[in-house]
Parts: structure tokens; C-alpha cells; sequence
């Protein structure tokens, strides 16, 4: 039988919980990651995305019916709040309080498509989602889509024939700038 956990390293396990890797608590507090993964576990604090209550980046976009992409823009280009933390096994994922969420997209209404989103989805909703739900929106949402391999071969092709980046980026219904950031690294690759 290991050693008896002391009040002070279960407090210490609390505060560095999503914040270290299991190894680096393992190692500050002179024990073995299985040890300290066993008294997480205990605690009901194994999962860290569970134990904060908060929604990962790809948790939100399942929700919304967007690609995980467009989640992350949101993050880092569009003032989505979230919290970057860290699971026992040091990866690292993108934590979003739910109210933050709200409060952002009443702003943003325009980013998302409020129709193809169920109802309580994500509770707390507020009562502005309704009249968002019934608007017959015309607006075009922003979607990240995937380049395939054969988008890149074609994109490559047309433009050592001439193509210009607009009839690419009308080709592949694609926009210009998307194309043209496509084929930047493309040619990167290529020299």
C-alpha cells in the first residue's frame, strides 16, 4: 500500500487538475502518474472537460452543426471566449463556458444558423434564441470546408494552365482568397 494522501496534496491535486499534466502533478508531488490518476478518479475529477463543466471546442460545433473549424475561428479570430487547459495526458483542449457562448452569439448572430440547432441543446438557452430559431434567414453562414485531394490537384493543374484564381475559386465554389491561400502552400510544398 502506497502512502496516505495528505489534505495539502489533495488540495494541490485540485488546483493543478487541468492545468499541469498528469506527469508533472505525478512528479510535484513524488508519486506515480498511476497513483495520482487512481486519486483523480476517486475524486471525480478523471476527465477534466467533465469535471469543469465547460464544452470543448468540437463538443460546440457537434452542437451547432458546424465544422470544428469554424469553432476555432471563432476562438481566435472572432472574441469566442475559451479556456485552453490541459487533460491528464497533456493534450490540450479549447474549454467553453456555455453562458460565455450565449452572451457571444447574440452577438454574432449572423455567424450562425440558429434553425438546424434543436431546442435546449445547450442549456441554459436564453429567450432571444427563439426569435433567432423563426427568422427566415437569407444570410450565407461562413463554413469551413476540407480541401480534398483532388481540389488541390485540380487547383495546381488549372494554374500552371493559366487559370486565373477567380475562375478557380468559381470552379471549386470556393472564395478567391481561400484559393489563393491553398495555392500559396501548395507551392511551398512544391519548391
Amino acid at each position: 500500500m502506497g502512502r496516505k494522501w495528505t489534505s495539502e496534496d489533495i488540495s494541490f491535486l485540485q488546483k493543478r487538475v487541468g492545468s499541469c499534466s498528469l506527469s508533472a502533478i505525478a512528479k510535484q508531488l513524488n508519486r506515480s502518474e498511476n497513483a495520482v490518476s487512481l486519486k483523480l478518479k476517486r475524486m471525480g475529477l478523471g476527465n477534466t472537460k467533465n469535471a469543469t463543466g465547460l464544452l470543448t471546442g468540437n463538443e460546440l460545433a457537434e452542437a451547432l452543426h458546424v465544422d470544428r473549424k469554424t469553432v476555432h475561428n471563432w476562438i481566435q479570430f472572432h472574441g469566442l471566449e475559451a479556456t485552453s487547459r490541459i487533460t491528464c495526458y497533456e493534450r490540450k483542449f479549447c474549454l467553453i463556458d456555455v453562458n460565455s457562448f450565449w452572451q457571444w452569439a447574440e452577438q454574432n448572430q449572423k455567424k450562425i444558423d440558429f434553425s438546424i440547432i434543436e431546442k435546449h441543446t445547450l442549456p441554459p438557452e436564453p429567450e432571444w434564441v427563439d426569435d433567432a430559431r423563426k427568422t427566415n434567414t437569407e444570410k450565407t453562414i461562413k463554413i469551413y470546408k476540407r480541401w480534398t485531394t483532388k481540389e488541390i490537384e485540380l487547383l495546381i493543374r488549372w494554374k500552371e494552365e493559366g487559370i486565373s484564381l477567380n475562375e478557380i475559386a468559381e470552379k471549386l465554389s470556393r472564395s478567391r482568397i481561400s484559393v489563393e491561400r491553398r495555392y500559396a502552400r501548395c507551392k511551398i510544398i512544391l519548391e
